[in-house]
């Protein structure tokens, strides 16, 4: 089996007041009956709790069935994405240069391919490192930015990833990534370039006719193992453990 494990959105006690919680007035369930009417109490809030941290339950709906499900991080989903299709652009590349070979009229189909999972690894891998720092942020205190203190919905809204990776992050956790793994940081800084080129598309002509010649370059160059490598270390830099990978014929480490 390989893939990513799946954690899930916790978070530790705070000094105002998030421990001891007082379960005295949660109702008990005697019945099926019982269950649903507490599904619908919008009220209601619904917690998994353990000795050192909070995990939030969802209640959502799927085909008319109410049910609970305790909050997965969708930091571990956007990096399974990512994880995911680095075997698949290995599989599209081989096809590509069996289409070159072959001098073969499908080739710009093989290419296709190449372009769409070399997508999904760089949007992916851009918005797991996006969705973790976003949860670095504390929701008790104040943040300092460009001289002011803020809250983290001001940080979420208006700083940007540079600002967030460099600077926010860093003196949030007095921990630097980019001192310890500079390659490691270079890299994730030509993830976010990459990143932008795909979501913005710009034309740029060089002879007058076509178009995106240097995207369509740097999506044959990727390396985009030592990019999802190094989205793994800045995430379990900053959170030991968040990111763990099943062992298959692609070894992430």
């Amino acid at each position: 089996m390989k893939g990513t494990k799946i954690h899930f959105k916790g978070r530790e006690y705070n000094i105002d007041g998030d421990r001891p919680v007082q379960l005295d007035d949660v109702p008990k369930v005697n019945s099926d009956k019982q269950l649903k009417k507490i599904l619908r109490d919008k009220s209601l809030v619904f917690l998994q709790i353990t000795d050192k941290e909070l995990f939030g339950i969802n209640r959502l709906k799927f085909k008319q069935k109410d049910f609970l499900m305790l909050e997965p991080n969708p930091v571990t989903f956007y990096f399974s994405l990512a994880f995911d299709v680095v075997r698949q652009l290995e599989d599209a590349r081989n096809r590509f240069s069996n289409a070159l070979n072959e001098s073969s009229d499908s080739k710009t189909v093989v290419f296709s391919y190449i372009f769409k999972v070399s997508s999904v690894g760089i949007i992916f891998s851009y918005l797991a490192l996006e969705a973790f720092m976003n949860q670095m942020l504390p929701d008790y205190a104040l943040i300092n930015y460009n001289g002011k203190l803020v809250g983290k919905d001001r940080i979420q809204r208006w700083a940007s990833f540079e600002d967030k990776i460099n600077s926010i992050i860093p003196n949030l956790s007095n921990k630097n990534f980019a001192q310890k793994y500079p390659k490691k940081m270079d890299r994730i800084l030509k993830l976010k370039k990459l990143r932008d080129e795909l979501t913005h598309l710009k034309e740029r002509r060089k002879n007058g006719f076509t178009s995106y010649d240097d995207i369509y370059q740097d999506i044959l160059d990727l390396n985009l193992k030592s990019i999802v490598v190094s989205v793994k270390s800045f995430i379990n830099f900053y959170h030991p453990g968040l990111i763990c990978n099943y062992n298959g014929r692609t070894s992430i480490k």
